[in-house]
């Protein structure tokens, strides 16, 4: 019951398509973007690799080939796309993402959904987005607010396994601009799909291509951990 989501990292053209321009539009954070979360595309192949080999079954995964500068499946449609031809790219993934949380729901009645992204504030941290824990509101509700801030926690496993985190402490309140975005927030456990749902904003340390394998296997391992504690998923 993994789902990863990768909606930055594309380097492909869209055919007939023009380039977004953003007019009106606020720069930073939630806003107009056209820059790509390098090596994130890769970094996912990789986690999904990594999680199949660990587990012995594949994670749902939904990467965008597509470039950022023509759509951005990480905001709402009305500011996501300016080109009706980039509609069905960005209708395609959310599509494949709506319908792995929904296979998640009815077979597992739980899951994690990880959002994967690049961030150039600080390239030694990897960032948790949960609009503050409201994205992870099932998980809080079953067990308790250790499981999201906790040692137990995601992050907390990230944490003991060496990354360098924010918020530290854990219970802290996440950054501002990396707080979850449009896919979290959509697909989290507060509506009505029962996944929960974090955005990890990876710094330029563990997106390289020469640290990339490892990041894979680390996040791999606690997510793991991290599924035998509140996925009820057994690890081969």
């Amino acid at each position: 019951p993994i789902i990863l989501s990768a909606p930055h990292g594309g380097k492909l053209d869209v055919p007939a398509v023009d380039v977004r321009k953003g007019e009106g539009l606020a720069t930073g954070g939630s806003g107009f973007v056209v820059s790509r979360d390098t090596g994130t595309e890769e970094l996912t192949q990789q986690v999904a690799a990594a999680i199949e080999k660990k587990f012995g079954k594949k994670p749902y995964f939904v990467i965008a080939r597509s470039h950022r500068k023509y759509l951005d499946p990480n905001r709402p449609p009305e500011i996501a796309y300016e080109d009706a031809d980039a509609k069905p790219v960005y209708d395609a993934y959310h599509s494949a993402l709506r319908d792995s949380c929904r296979e998640v729901q009815q077979k597992f009645h739980k899951g994690l959904l990880l959002d994967i992204h690049g961030q150039g504030t600080a390239r030694d941290t990897v960032f948790r987005g949960t609009q503050n824990g409201k994205t992870v509101t099932l998980l809080r509700e079953r067990f308790d607010e250790t499981a999201h801030v906790g040692e137990a926690s995601l992050f907390g496993r990230l944490k003991t396994h060496g990354w360098k985190v924010h918020p530290d402490p854990l219970d802290g309140s996440e950054q501002s601009g990396f707080r979850g975005g449009y896919i979290v927030q959509t697909y989290g456990s507060h509506q009505g799909f029962g996944i929960d749902a974090i955005q990890l904003e990876f710094g330029a340390d563990y997106r390289v291509k020469d640290t990339r394998e490892k990041t894979a296997t680390t996040l791999t391992n606690a997510i793991a951990e991290y599924a035998s504690s509140f996925l009820d998923v057994t690890i081969p």
